[in-house]
């Protein structure tokens, strides 16, 4: 069996048509959420980006995934370590305090997350597993389960790595990596209907899970 993993970040108003989009298809995904960022808008060129208000959309994300993402997305290389352990701890406790539900994962903001800001979370918080913003289109399993890598950043790039993906023998792992912003402002929300498509047709040898399911399979 292959496994396939969504990771959508930042937890913006376009998460709706994500979601709707993968419960259409039947497809797990997991959000990875900032609290301190709650209806927030920034601007993309000249497109405002809006985030949710996560009081508001308690269950938009049921039978998805919610992780901490921090809680105000900070450069983590450039914070100390009692900054990056607040912005963590805190986040956590707050989409816990949301949802009513355990938060095990967490997903990095920006590239800025080394050796030394994985083993302050590692540690110092109760997170199960940590993706990285690394990319690693092996298809291969992580070397661990708080060193998990990206296989794509777009959704072009993952239809043009898809089929190779169902036709290596020994290819295990596929993390989508994204934003619902991205399938706005550029258009591609048709093309993640397409990728939904063809995972759902070879449901016989690929599994969507989310990141601790994922986790909980290839490490348990």
């Amino acid at each position: 069996m292959k496994y396939f993993v969504f990771s959508i970040d930042d937890g913006t108003v376009y998460d709706k048509t994500t979601i709707e989009l993968f419960n259409k298809y039947g497809i797990k995904g997991t959000f990875n959420l900032n609290s301190g960022l709650q209806d927030f808008v920034w601007y993309l060129g000249d497109i405002p980006i809006r985030r949710l208000t996560l009081y508001d959309n308690k269950h938009l994300y049921d039978g998805h995934e919610i992780a901490s993402h921090t809680l105000t997305h900070p450069y983590l290389d450039q914070c100390p370590r009692e900054d990056i352990l607040r912005e963590v701890n805190d986040d956590i406790a707050n989409l816990e305090a949301i949802f009513n539900r355990e938060i095990k994962g967490f997903a990095t903001p920006f590239h800025t997350a080394g050796d030394r800001e994985v083993d302050i979370i590692r540690y110092g918080t109760k997170v199960t597993n940590i993706r990285l913003s690394d990319l690693d289109e092996s298809f291969k399993r992580p070397v661990n389960q708080y060193h998990i890598k990206c296989t794509s950043f777009r959704v072009q790039r993952a239809l043009e790595l898809i089929d190779k993906f169902i036709n290596d023998d020994e290819a295990e792992l596929f993390v989508f990596v994204g934003h619902s912003y991205d399938f706005y402002v550029d258009n591609t929300f048709d093309k993640l209907e397409e990728l939904l498509k063809i995972i759902n047709e070879h449901k016989d040898t690929i599994k969507v899970l989310t990141m601790s399911e994922m986790v909980d399979t290839l490490f348990k």
